[in-house]
This record gives C-alpha cells, structure tokens and sequence, in this order.
C-alpha cells in the first residue's frame, strides 16, 4: 500500500509520473525533462 501526498490530484492534473519513494507516490517528472529545465530556467 503507498500513501498519497493532498496534493497527489494537483500533480496528476499537472501530468506528473509518479513513483514509489517509501511507501508515498512522489512526483517525479512532468513530461519533457528539458521542457521542465527550460521552465525552471526562464521562472
């Protein structure tokens, strides 16, 4: 059984893949990784 964050719903409307990490579903990316970098950049 994994555990979800409140803010799970809002990842996933984000289009975030999410993984395991200790029992919780974590994002871990959001589509493009350079797309994501690029964001980071420019924010």
């Amino acid at each position: 059984m994994t555990y979800k964050t409140s803010l799970y719903s809002q990842h996933l409307a984000a289009g975030a893949k999410m993984v395991d990490f200790s029992g919780w579903e974590m994002p871990i990316n959001y589509g493009s990784q350079i797309e994501e970098h690029q964001a980071m950049r420019q924010h």
